[in-house]
């Protein structure tokens, strides 16, 4: 019986680390863009009251469900491969980050249609399609393909992570591929400079 609080108790910090990570990238981010962009005096008030707006909408909007969408660890596998096919098609073949990522989660989508009694298959869409958000970057440097499989193996992380939270929420896939590259950003910037 122990044990068995000790793992809910446990899911209960991963799932608060989780929605507290990404809703100070977003705030991160949303601060970054205003500051930026808007020299005014009244960018701190409209800061706060997004600040405000999000934590009402992370306490009032039910985020998480019980049950489990998809259970396959396998699944994981095709973020990388999503983000590596979407990276090539983006810079090798210059089709530009939008295209190529329509053009890889589409076929993800379709994938769907090979066999419709597939389970698998029914939730291969979404990992793509999060795959194909973390190739559209631009970057070019000596281990590009080495960064993007490490930001396509930390989204996989946060992807299973975050499979029960944000159910039905807009954005979720591409604020996912957002964190990990730029965690994979990060970490490369404190190994190689």
């Amino acid at each position: 019986m122990q044990i068995k609080q000790q793992v809910v108790i446990s899911k209960r910090i991963i799932k608060f680390i989780t929605i507290l990570l990404i809703f100070i990238i977003q705030f991160l981010f949303l601060f970054a863009i205003l500051n930026e962009r808007i020299k005014h005096y009244a960018v701190p008030y409209i800061i706060v009251g997004m600040l405000i707006l999000l934590l009402i909408v992370y306490k009032k909007f039910p985020l998480h469900h019980q049950e489990y969408s998809f259970d396959k660890k396998s699944l994981a596998l095709w973020i990388p491969i999503a983000a590596i096919i979407t990276y090539i098609l983006n810079n090798q073949f210059s089709l530009g980050g939008v295209f190529s990522a329509g053009i890889v989660g589409t076929i993800g989508s379709f994938l769907t249609k090979l066999n419709l009694r597939s389970e698998y298959l029914k939730q291969l869409a979404g990992p793509i399609y999060c795959g194909a958000f973390i190739g559209m970057t631009s970057l070019e440097f000596k281990y590009v393909y080495f960064m993007i499989m490490t930001a396509g193996i930390i989204t996989a992380i946060l992807f299973f992570a975050t499979k029960s939270l944000f159910v039905g929420v807009g954005g979720k896939l591409g604020t996912l591929a957002f964190v990990g590259v730029l965690l994979s950003m990060l970490l490369f910037k404190l190994i190689f400079g």
